[in-house]
């Protein structure tokens, strides 16, 4: 009958023990969850950013008059363009750099998610440049 007695008095404290542990589980597993979809995003704004790089080189390698339209999913990232270095800004934190082989020239410095028209034009001075449009 005493064992009896210590189990019943036991079964709060078993109860209580598995929601704080049922709770903090669900917590840290929220907490992994979120942070594979910021860097699957991550991922994707890399990729992006590598294939505009491709497809601007591509252009600079063509003929003046050329145009390419040029899809880019950033995410909340933004690429930076500043004449002939483009960068990949996510979170204030610069992921990706690199050097393009003409400047580029558009309204806005910040290209963010969407679809821009590259065209390579030539300048009164003879100079090949990009326009992004």
């Amino acid at each position: 009958m005493r064992h009896e007695i210590h189990g019943v008095e036991s079964l709060p404290v078993v109860i209580l023990l598995g929601a704080v542990l049922g709770a903090s589980t669900l917590g840290i597993g929220l907490a992994c969850l979120d942070q594979a979809r910021r860097s699957s995003e991550r991922q994707q704004a890399i990729d992006s950013f590598d294939l505009f790089i491709q497809q601007v080189r591509m252009l600079s390698a063509g003929g003046v008059g050329s145009v390419q339209l040029i899809e880019i999913h950033t995410g909340d990232g933004v690429i930076v363009l500043d004449k002939n270095v483009a960068r990949l800004v996510v979170d204030d934190e610069v992921v990706r750099s690199d050097i393009l082989p003409l400047p580029v020239f558009t309204s806005t410095p910040q290209l963010s998610t969407g679809s821009y028209l590259v065209e390579l034009k030539r300048g009164a001075d003879g100079s090949c440049f990009l326009e992004v449009r």
